[in-house]
């Protein structure tokens, strides 16, 4: 996993720990490929991983608490993209099923 911490304003930084601490106690895997970064058009923060299907991100304004935290899908055919928003309850299963769900759908059509 790449940080890419340096390239963060103070706040940037802030959410960016508060996401790998979340991620990580939903035992989202941060050790291979991917990285932690802020989209540049966006200016969302985010970790993507190469082997999930589904990226994380905080929004630029947020209260760092995990209801603020959204899974992104991104259907890698056509780009379009799918959100669902965490809350306290939402576990590492729930978004793997939700981000399959699409998967699946992407691949009947």
């Amino acid at each position: 996993m790449e940080f890419k911490l340096n390239d963060m304003c103070d706040w940037e930084r802030q959410k960016a720990v508060f996401l790998m601490g979340e991620a990580e106690k939903l035992g989202y895997n941060l050790k291979d490929y991917g990285e932690v970064a802020v989209n540049q058009n966006s200016g969302y923060t985010y970790i993507w991983n190469e082997d999930q299907n589904f990226s994380l991100y905080l929004p630029i304004n947020c209260e760092l608490v995990k209801s603020d935290i959204v899974a992104l899908w991104t259907n890698s055919e056509n780009g379009n993209e799918e959100e669902m928003n965490l809350t306290e309850e939402t576990t590492l299963k729930d978004i793997e099923d939700w981000a399959q769900e699409h998967e699946n759908k992407t691949k009947e059509n």
